[in-house]
């Protein structure tokens, strides 16, 4: 029964063998037919002719595009001659200006003169402005009237500079201090002992250069306060 079976399947595979073998030698005999056809085309030569660049090089041919040159801007003589003008006013008038100014600081630090540049009026001169003793001797001018005048004529700056010049006075009667014309307040200060005087002392001093030096405005009220400072001290020196 084996070898039936084995014989059937060994005449198979040889059928199958010779089915593939007949097929590949049809695929053989099919040969291939197609034919190649090799076409050229000719084309007439064409040559440029010999003025091409002549016909070309007219106006509607140029594609260049032009730029303006920029003109170069010429200084106007007006310009010049107004600040070579200028210059040589400066040159000649400064001096003049720096002497007036020179001169201002002197009068206005040293005389301790009221300059205004731009009053014009005219009016009465005020005479407690002139009752201003830098270089005069305390002990030599009545300071209570030149006091008393200030107050009446409404001068109350001047008014707080006699009323500190009687603070001098007084402290130089009772040889506190020794007084001087060149002396500072500062140096008055620290001839004082330490105490209650001297701080009383400080803030009078203190009050008189902001109001006297400082050109501080006050008016009447103001006046009233830093008077009621004086007074008190003086009635401290005398009790």
């Amino acid at each position: 029964m084996r070898k039936i079976i084995l014989f059937f399947i060994i005449a198979q595979f040889s059928l199958l063998i010779n089915a593939q073998e007949k097929d590949l030698d049809s695929l053989s005999v099919v040969k291939d037919t197609t034919k190649y056809v090799k076409t050229v085309a000719y084309t007439s030569k064409r040559e440029f002719k010999e003025d091409l660049k002549s016909r070309y090089s007219e106006e509607d041919f140029i594609y260049t595009e032009e730029k303006d040159v920029p003109k170069e801007k010429e200084s106007s003589p007006t310009d010049w001659s107004f600040l070579k003008g200028f210059a040589s006013f400066m040159q000649a008038i400064f001096p003049f200006l720096l002497g007036g100014f020179v001169v201002f600081i002197i009068l206005k630090l040293v005389l301790g003169a009221e300059i205004g540049f731009w009053n014009f009026k005219k009016g009465k001169k005020k005479v407690a402005e002139k009752l201003v003793y830098e270089d005069e001797d305390i002990h030599e001018v009545d300071l209570e009237a030149l006091l008393q005048q200030a107050i009446l004529e409404k001068q109350y700056r001047l008014a707080v500079r006699y009323s500190y010049l009687s603070i001098l006075k007084e402290l130089s009667n009772k040889k506190l201090i020794d007084y001087h014309k060149d002396k500072t307040n500062a140096a008055y200060k620290f001839e004082l002992e330490k105490g209650n005087i001297r701080e009383r002392f400080s803030y009078l001093s203190y009050v008189y250069n902001y109001v006297w030096y400082g050109e501080f405005p006050i008016n009447n009220n103001d006046f009233s306060k830093i008077q009621e400072k004086y007074v008190s001290f003086k009635k401290y020196l005398n009790k």
